[in-house]
């Protein structure tokens, strides 16, 4: 196969963490399994396939992998069949770590199930299993809340206002819902725990936890109505443009520089006191009736957007809102406790029983990998790559990652965790095409490819 340009340096770039944005059909396999080849072909450094670990999202793609390098090294022989090298790969290509993701989590616990405490004799269980199992608990659970004194009018509350008219099936699967998406954080229980403050009533809207993203939407659609309207104006000043608009279109700027630069307050006044000028009816044979047309519609639609933005943003005063958060602080903190209480019960079943589940692989493999502590003083938590982390990252010489854009938080740690950045060993390669992530369903974080993207740089550490 003949390579681009791009392909190549993808191919031949060394000791540095490469992320490859390749669409389908684009021959990103093709190029993962050169790549493999080039390294372990190397005259000056050859490295043996088990020493790159080689995850793939699915089994079908990890062996579909397998033959393909195989079928590679294979020819290769037929050319140098007396090359003693490339014999051992052949011989070593078997217990290669050519796997998905949860199946590296499966061989590091098999491997170190004594770091965590963990009966050797666990099995996987199906995921039908695990229905029935957590099922089982909430329904014990939600008996149990019903039953304590202390606890059973808060829940009871929870119930009337998330359950309405006795549905109680909606309250399960909310608590469900919660508890699945918060596996997808490298520490659940944290993540659930901060959740408290969601609804923590602040001084103001922008000290919320919500108002950083507020405040971010508005400052994106105002500058967006901005370019709109400094469109209009372009077409105003063209020979033929409507100019007798321009006035009415300056004051509109004047309307959405003031939004742009206030806060929360300010623009709930300005939102409910919003007035236009009107457009002159200045007659002028030159001008262009299409253009006149153009820019009327442009400002009725800046106009119209402003009222969904009063609408979504600005539709209650901030005593209201306040209020509101008051009451539903008390409420999330029951859900929440539930939700907490329900991941214990299940934890507590499961290993009882000694099963677990695909979530359960990922972060145990994490416990097992990373080593938590939180300053005394400050109380911040940080991490580092365990004992056991560390001698995989010595014997791994690259870590290569297939459909990177359909990670999540759980695997990226667990991967950075083992790759060399601790030691400043720059050996990730992580190859997807943000457009074919489909899986945000099963906690994908697209984000992370995202971020990466447009962080790598071609003068970095790193390159994309």
């Amino acid at each position: 196969m003949r390579f681009t340009p791009e392909q190549q340096k993808v191919i031949d770039l060394r000791e540095k963490n490469i992320l490859v944005s390749a669409a389908a059909g684009s021959g990103k396999t093709a190029v993962l399994v050169e790549r493999i080849l080039r390294l372990i072909l190397d005259e000056t450094k050859p490295v043996d396939i088990d020493r790159l670990l080689i995850v793939t999202f699915t089994n079908a793609a990890a062996g579909e992998m397998r033959e393909r390098i195989g079928a590679a090294i294979e020819e290769n022989l037929s050319k140098q069949p007396g090359n003693r090298h490339l014999q051992r790969q052949a011989t070593l290509l078997h217990r290669a770590l050519i796997t998905t993701i949860d199946s590296f989590c499966l061989f590091v616990i098999k491997n170190n199930f004594n770091e965590i405490g963990l009966d050797p004799g666990f099995r996987v269980a199906d995921s039908g299993e695990i229905e029935l199992l957590k099922q089982d608990i909430i329904n014990e659970v939600f008996e149990e809340l019903l039953e304590d004194e202390k606890a059973k009018d808060d829940f009871a509350n929870l119930l009337e206002t998330v359950a309405f008219r006795g549905k109680e099936k909606i309250l399960e699967e909310t608590v469900l819902k919660i508890y699945n998406f918060s596996q997808s954080f490298p520490w659940p229980q944290e993540w659930l725990v901060d959740r408290y403050n969601d609804y923590r009533v602040n001084d103001t809207i922008e000290n919320t936890s919500w108002g950083h993203l507020w405040k971010e939407d508005m400052e994106c659609q105002l500058m967006q109505m901005k370019k709109r309207i400094q469109g209009a104006m372009s077409i105003c000043k063209e020979q033929d443009g409507p100019y007798p608009y321009l006035a009415a279109l300056e004051a509109d700027m004047e309307i959405l520089d003031y939004l742009a630069s206030k806060e929360w307050e300010e623009q709930y006044e300005k939102m409910h006191n919003l007035s236009f000028a009107r457009l002159s009816a200045k007659k002028d044979a030159s001008i262009s009736e299409n253009k006149k047309e153009c820019v009327k519609r442009i400002r009725d639609e800046v106009k119209k957007e402003l009222a969904a933005l009063c609408k979504k943003y600005y539709g209650f005063s901030k005593e209201t809102i306040m209020k509101q958060m008051e009451e539903t602080a008390e409420i999330e903190k029951t859900l929440i406790d539930t939700v907490l209480l329900f991941g214990k019960r299940f934890e507590e079943k499961k290993r009882q029983k000694n099963i677990l589940d695909f979530q359960d692989m990922e972060h145990l493999a994490l416990n097992i990998l990373i080593d938590r502590k939180t300053d005394p003083e400050t109380g911040e938590k940080t991490w580092k790559p365990s004992k056991v982390a560390q001698d995989y990252s010595n014997y791994f010489r690259e870590i290569m990652i297939d459909e990177y854009q359909d990670s999540n938080l759980v695997q990226e740690y667990l991967l950075q965790s083992i790759s060399g950045e601790y030691q400043k060993r720059y050996n990730r390669f992580m190859v997807g095409d943000l457009k074919q992530s489909i899986y945000k369903f099963r906690l994908a974080r697209p984000e992370i490819f995202l971020e990466k993207y447009h962080s790598y740089s071609e003068e970095d550490d790193a390159w994309q």
